[in-house]
C-alpha cells in the first residue's frame, strides 16, 4: 500500500505546479526553450532558425514523503530492492504539499531576424497541485484514519485546501519586435497567444472543513464548505480556451545598436554580444475550459452530519462527487460559478543574464513568483523559486549548473548539457547521484535542429580551376558581404 501511495505522489500526473527546466530555459541557441518564460527572448537568438523535433520531461516534489536513503540511479538499475520498509514520512511539518508538471513538446520552431522574431509550437502539458493540507493529516496518511486512534475524538479544522489537475494540448504562436534602438540599448516587447485543446482535469477547493474522527466507525462533521469537480472520461476536445504571455526585455549591447540587425544579411550577418539583458514577463494567463457536458461538478455547504462506518465508504465509480449529496439539497450550487473552467499556474518572472567572459560564459538571476487563485476559482499556483545559473554555450556544446530555491525555501541544484542537437538535463540533481531522502524527481530531454545562419550568411567553397589544370576548394564568403 506505501508503494503504491509513493508511486502514485511521485509518478501519477492526475492527482499532484512545476519547476521550469532551469538549466536550459535562459540559452541563447534554444530559443524554441527560452520562449516559455519569456516570449521576447526569440529576438537576437544565436540561431536563426531553432527547430525542435521534440522534447520531454517531468518534474515532481513533495515535502511528506519520501524515499529513504536512495538515488535515482540506484533505483532504476534496482527497482526490485525497494520495499515498503524503505518509505518514510516527514511528520510535523506545518503544511504539506505536493507540485508536479509532465510536458512534450513535439514538433516547433523559431525564427529570429532582425528586428522580428517568431514562432510556433506544439506541445502536451499536465500540471497538478496540491496545497495547505495540514499536519495532523500526515498521520492519517501514514497511518490511516482508522487506525491512529491518538488523533481520534479532537475537534479539528482544515481550510484553504487546493487540489487542482490539468491535462491539455496546445498551439502556441509567439511574436516578438525590438521597438527602439537607443545608442547601445535594444528595448523589446513580444506576446504568445496559445490555444488550448482540453483533455481532462479535477478540482476540489476546501474552504472550511470542521470536524471530529470519534473513533473507527464515527466521523461527526460540524462544518463543510467545498466545491469539487472532474472530468471522469478524459479525452481530446477540439475546445479549450485561450491563453497570454507577455514579455518585455531591455538589452544593453557592446557595440552600437542602431545598425544591429541579428542573424540578418543586413549589415553583413555580424554579431554584436550583449553586456547584459533584463527582461519581465507574465506566463499562462487565462484558464483551459472543459466541454459543459463532460465534467461533474457538486457545491457542498453543510453543517452536523454524523459519518457513521466511514471505514466501509464505497464511491459512486460514476460520480464520485457525490459523496455527501443525501446532505446538500443544492448540490449544484457551489461558491465556484464557472466550475468548467480550470486556471493555469500564472506566474510573474524577472530575468537577469550577463555576458562574464567573450560571449561564451554567462550568468543567469530568475524570480518566479507564482499568482494566486481566487477561493471563487479552480486552479493551479505555480511554484515560487529563485534561481541562479552559471553557463557555457557555444554553437556544438553547452553546459549549465543551476542552483535553484524552491518556494524560497527548498535549495536545489540542477545541470544541463547540450551536445550538438540533443540536450538533457535535470532540476534535481543529487537526487540521481547522491543517496539521501528522495522526495521527487527531474528530468528533461530535447532533440532539435539548430540552424545558426541566414542563407545569405553562409560562406562556401567552391571548386576552382588553376592555371596549371588543377581543381582546388576556395573559400567564397556569404552573399551579405557582395
Amino acid at each position: 500500500m506505501k508503494l503504491l501511495l509513493l508511486s502514485i505522489l511521485l509518478f501519477y500526473s492526475g492527482m499532484l505546479s512545476a519547476q521550469n527546466a532551469f538549466g536550459s530555459l535562459h540559452s541563447n541557441y534554444m530559443p524554441t526553450n527560452s520562449v516559455n518564460v519569456n516570449p521576447t527572448s526569440m529576438l537576437d537568438a544565436k540561431v536563426w532558425l531553432d527547430i525542435n523535433i521534440i522534447g520531454a520531461g517531468m518534474y515532481v516534489n513533495n515535502n511528506l514523503i519520501y524515499l529513504e536513503d536512495q538515488s535515482w540511479m540506484s533505483v532504476v538499475r534496482d527497482p526490485e530492492s525497494i520495499s515498503d520498509q524503505d518509505i518514510g514520512y516527514d511528520q510535523g511539518r506545518n503544511k504539506y504539499h505536493a507540485y508536479n508538471r509532465n510536458f512534450v513538446a513535439l514538433p516547433s520552431a523559431v525564427w529570429s531576424q532582425g528586428d522580428y522574431a517568431a514562432g510556433l509550437a506544439l506541445g502536451v502539458r499536465s500540471y497538478s497541485g496540491v496545497r495547505n493540507i495540514p499536519t495532523y493529516a500526515g498521520q492519517f496518511i501514514e497511518n490511516g484514519v482508522e487506525q491512529y486512534v491518538p488523533q481520534h475524538n479532537i475537534d479539528y479544522s482544515a481550510e484553504k485546501i487546493r487540489v487542482a489537475s490539468l491535462n491539455f494540448g496546445e498551439i502556441k504562436g509567439s511574436f516578438a519586435y525590438t521597438f527602439r534602438k537607443r545608442r547601445r540599448d535594444l528595448f523589446m516587447g513580444g506576446l504568445s497567444v496559445t490555444k488550448f485543446f482540453a483533455i481532462g482535469g479535477a478540482g476540489a477547493n476546501i474552504n472550511q472543513f470542521d470536524f471530529n474522527v470519534n473513533n473507527d466507525s464515527l466521523w461527526q462533521s460540524y462544518h463543510l464548505q467545498a466545491d469539487l469537480m472532474y472530468t471522469p472520461d478524459p479525452k481530446f476536445n477540439t475546445k479549450g480556451g485561450v491563453g497570454l504571455d507577455i514579455g518585455f526585455t531591455w538589452e544593453r549591447l557592446v557595440g552600437e545598436a542602431g545598425s544591429y540587425f541579428p542573424n540578418s544579411k543586413k549589415m553583413g550577418c555580424r554579431s554584436v554580444p550583449y553586456l547584459f539583458k533584463l527582461g519581465v514577463s507574465i506566463i499562462d494567463i487565462g484558464s483551459v475550459k472543459l466541454p459543459e457536458n463532460e465534467y461533474l461538478y457538486a457545491g457542498y455547504n453543510f453543517d452536523n452530519f454524523a459519518w457513521r462506518d466511514y471505514g466501509d465508504l464505497e464511491l459512486n465509480e460514476d460520480n464520485v462527487t457525490d459523496i455527501f449529496a443525501d446532505e446538500e439539497p443544492n448540490i449544484d450550487e457551489g461558491l465556484i460559478r464557472k466550475p468548467s473552467k480550470i486556471r493555469l499556474p500564472t506566474f510573474a518572472s524577472v530575468q537577469f543574464d550577463y555576458n562574464l567572459w567573450a560571449s561564451r560564459i554567462y550568468l543567469n538571476a530568475s524570480l518566479i513568483q507564482g499568482m494566486p487563485v481566487s477561493k471563487k476559482k479552480f486552479g493551479l499556483r505555480h511554484a515560487n523559486s529563485l534561481s541562479v545559473t552559471p553557463r557555457y554555450e557555444s554553437y556544438w556544446f553547452e553546459f549549465s549548473l543551476p542552483l535553484i530555491l524552491y518556494e524560497y525555501r527548498y535549495p536545489q541544484m540542477g545541470v544541463a548539457m547540450r551536445l550538438g542537437p540533443v540536450t538533457l538535463g535535470t532540476d534535481k540533481l543529487l537526487s540521481w547521484i547522491q543517496r539521501s531522502n528522495l522526495y521527487g524527481a527531474d528530468i528533461y530531454a530535447h532533440v532539435k535542429i539548430p540552424i545558426r545562419y541566414h542563407p545569405k550568411c553562409r560562406g562556401r567553397m567552391k571548386s576552382v580551376k588553376s592555371k596549371n589544370g588543377q581543381r582546388y576548394k576556395k573559400y567564397h564568403p556569404c552573399d551579405a558581404y557582395n
